[in-house]
């Protein structure tokens, strides 16, 4: 019969080879996701071993000792969401209700302002009294970006069940590490040739008191921004003033970056109010972001490896894009271990070569 011609064979090889390289996105995808569930896993680990090592210092087990600091976790959380919790949900409700139209008072001005400049904005025609309907920003488109938002975290998991499979890892590798540190180090160290050990067992220790540094200092940070944002926003009078709090918090655990996110939302919600308020929210942000980076960041993270403001924008940035919520978070962190590295294994082995 007819033999297959070049070409069908040109054509053969390359599906072949597209199918490899998505066989090898995929598994790449994957490992990339089970890099990210370890480093946070380690990461909690860092932060609970404080605690725990404190209390082992006193002669309690390190196993009694992770029991303690969850039960005393869980009780705090549960008083705090006690008290805070119906108060929250309030003015969250209260704020995805304000919202959409505080987002349209915004596109609304800036077009007017546009208009005087004689520059020309699209989408959004039909009068200035269309009803609800006229170019107005839904709940609905408000939920498709949010879902956008997420997607690089959810996304990032695939489904319920790896959703699930990855709390029970988040949840259970901190506490084995830190309730049974030692397997694991001694595994790490004898990665390495024995005359190299003993830098080993330093880095590591290293590396986790600059991480427990820099996890202490955004804490610190985390609070007091949360608390200054909220008291701020309250004497404004701009609506949903500890909820936004507590978001300006959460969002500060990320240097930079996390202040800029944190402001948004209060200075979109300022044009529903007094116009007058978005300069004094943006005055008021300005100065919390003077506060932490000049006064709190040199007092808490004075032992801790300092990062230059563009190194944490770039590892932010490039993070975020390539692994979504949870690369952007771990950005730093990594960062912080990288220098590390970077210091012990090539500049002080430069200069001892050199010198």
């Amino acid at each position: 019969m007819t033999r297959p011609s070049l070409t069908d064979r040109g054509l053969l090889r390359a599906v072949l080879v597209g199918f490899a390289l998505l066989v090898a996105w995929r598994f790449a995808a994957a490992v990339a996701t089970v890099a990210l569930l370890l480093a946070t896993a380690l990461l909690l680990a860092v932060a609970l071993s404080a605690p725990v090592e404190a209390l082992h210092r006193r002669k309690v087990p390190r196993p009694a000792a992770v029991a303690a600091i969850v039960v005393a976790a869980l009780t705090v959380l549960g008083i705090a969401g006690y008290l805070l919790l119906p108060i929250l949900a309030q003015q969250a409700a209260q704020l995805v209700s304000s919202l959409p139209d505080a987002l349209q008072q915004l596109v609304e001005r800036s077009r007017n302002l546009a208009n005087r400049l004689g520059v020309e904005i699209g989408g959004g025609s039909g009068g200035g009294s269309g009803g609800g309907s006229g170019g107005g920003i839904s709940p609905q488109t408000l939920a498709s970006a949010a879902r956008r938002v997420l997607g690089g975290l959810l996304g990032l998991f695939g489904g319920l069940a790896s959703l699930f499979t990855a709390l029970l890892v988040l949840l259970f590798v901190p506490l084995y590490l830190t309730a049974m540190p030692a397997p694991v180090s001694e595994w790490v160290v004898r990665l390495f040739p024995p005359d190299r050990r003993l830098e080993a067992r330093e880095i590591l220790s290293e590396s986790r008191a600059s991480l427990l540094g820099w996890l202490q200092g955004r804490l610190v940070s985390m609070v007091v921004v949360g608390v200054l944002a909220a008291v701020a926003l309250y004497l404004i009078g701009v609506p949903g003033a500890l909820f936004l709090g507590v978001f300006s918090g959460l969002v500060a655990f990320v240097p930079i970056v996390g202040s800029i996110a944190g402001a948004i939302p209060p200075l979109v919600l300022a044009f529903a109010g007094n116009p007058w308020d978005v300069l004094w929210v943006l005055l008021a942000y300005v100065a919390i972001q003077q506060v932490e980076s000049n006064l709190l960041t040199p007092l808490v993270m004075q032992k801790t490896v300092s990062l230059h403001p563009v190194v944490v924008i770039a590892s932010v940035t490039v993070a975020g894009a390539a692994f979504g919520i949870l690369g952007a978070l771990l950005a730093v962190p990594v960062t912080v271990v990288a220098g590390i590295l970077v210091q012990r294994l090539w500049f002080e082995r430069l200069e001892r070569s050199s010198g």
